[in-house]
């Protein structure tokens, strides 16, 4: 199954190597609308859940910029199939650690991490996304040790841009109880935009 949802990866890849090549260290290489959209998200995705001591995976790390927001005693590791964000990444943030790579990947070995989190990763998925994001979502929590966060456009959002995916947000909650029965779902943050959390254990 890893092959056939890894069909249309070289596309995506190479869409963000050009994104890079072309704006450099800029929120228009990852599509974001803005800074202050990318780090709201980065906020809703970790929020209670690093600190120091902890080691977190950034699953479609892009340039890092994921890294600048966390404390520097965390372990992190930032991963992306687009070899140009990576390397990228490394001359950024040289004190934070990066590699290319896939988690669904056979040869992908790192691993587990307290925390996995993945922004922004389904956006460009055009080849059976919804197959896809429950795939990923598989993979990353077999890595998590205590949490996943992870989050997608919305299906709720309205219209979608051509080359966009948006993931219904009850169905990925559906998947993800699956799981675990301990899921979070916002989607008070952004009107095209929803975070799901997965935890190992009843918060609280």
């Amino acid at each position: 199954m890893a092959d056939d949802l890894l069909r249309g990866d070289d596309a995506v890849a190479a869409y963000y190597d050009r994104q890079v090549r072309r704006f450099g260290d800029d929120v228009r290489t990852l599509d974001w609308g803005s800074r202050r959209t990318q780090r709201l998200r980065f906020d809703v995705l970790t929020a209670g859940l690093v600190g120091p001591g902890r080691s977190i995976l950034d699953v479609g790390c892009g340039l890092g910029d994921l890294a600048d927001v966390l404390p520097p005693e965390v372990d992190y590791l930032g991963v992306d199939i687009a070899a140009a964000m990576i390397e990228t990444a490394r001359s950024l943030r040289p004190a934070r650690r990066f590699a290319v790579g896939h988690l669904l990947e056979p040869s992908f070995a790192a691993g587990p991490f307290d925390v996995v989190v993945a922004s922004g990763i389904f956006a460009k998925r055009t080849h059976e996304p919804e197959r896809y994001l429950e795939a990923m979502v598989e993979a990353m929590w077999a890595r998590a040790g205590s949490a996943l966060a992870f989050n997608s456009l919305s299906a709720w959002g309205g219209s979608p841009d051509e080359d966009e995916f948006q993931a219904d947000p009850l169905a990925t909650v559906r998947f993800c109880r699956t799981l675990t029965p301990f899921v979070e779902l916002r989607h008070d943050y952004l009107p095209h935009d929803f975070t799901v959390r997965l935890f190992r254990k009843q918060r609280g």
